[in-house]
């Protein structure tokens, strides 16, 4: 008896069907990296967007706390002129006006305002650093937030019409109410923004996105008798 060895010969890949198929990996790997770098950079910008944000709510929280105790007296034996709790000038030389803003209150009740919280003031100041601009609101002479390009104070009485800046003598005790303007920007630009705070010298790599917080004080200790 004799057998005979039938062998089936299997054919593998052409080298056209090995180069269609690299090339649609090809395609589809670079989809998929596309949309890695793609959701790579919205993070990182919600990121900087988050810090933004937050670099606006620190600072309306200090200045919103602060106003709302300005003016507060229990003994009615401040210094002639500041009691009202809004003061211009003072040992930084801050004054009333549209950035700036000066703070008494008598929060121990001693007849005085030296303790420690009973005086505050805030500025804004712009010091340049190697990346363009950094933005600083002051706190009594201290750097509280950074990226924060614009500090406005605007000043009501009764009425609800507005008080010229700097607000100088009588004035001082006619403000009923504060409003509060907070413009900040992200730590780097965005290249696909370009309306926005420009701190390279060029928008040809975009600029950097800006948000704007505004809030309404009423000074509820001034005015009393």
């Amino acid at each position: 008896m004799s057998y005979e060895l039938k062998v089936k010969n299997d054919s593998g890949l052409t080298l056209i069907e090995l180069l269609i198929a690299m090339a649609i990996g090809l395609v589809v790997l670079g989809s998929i990296f596309s949309s890695f770098t793609s959701q790579k950079k919205a993070f990182a910008l919600q990121e900087q967007v988050t810090d933004m944000e937050q670099n606006l709510r620190i600072p309306m929280d200090f200045i919103t706390r602060d106003l709302r105790s300005t003016g507060y007296n229990p003994t009615e034996i401040l210094v002639a002129g500041t009691s009202v709790g809004l003061i211009p000038g003072g040992t930084r030389s801050i004054n009333i006006t549209t950035n700036q803003l000066r703070i008494l209150a008598d929060l121990t009740g001693d007849g005085g305002t030296g303790d420690s919280g009973e005086e505050v003031d805030y500025s804004l100041d712009g010091t340049a650093y190697t990346d363009g601009f950094t933005y600083d609101i002051y706190r009594n002479g201290q750097p509280l937030v950074e990226n924060v390009t614009a500090l406005t104070f605007t000043y009501y009485d009764s009425a609800g019409n507005t008080i010229a800046t700097p607000v100088t003598g009588s004035n001082l005790a006619n403000i009923r109410l504060v409003q509060i303007s907070l413009t900040a920007r992200t730590t780097k630009e965005d290249a696909n923004f370009t309306s926005g705070v420009n701190i390279s010298g060029t928008t040809d790599d975009g600029t950097c996105r800006t948000r704007t917080l505004t809030a309404r004080v009423r000074t509820r200790n001034i005015g009393l008798k």
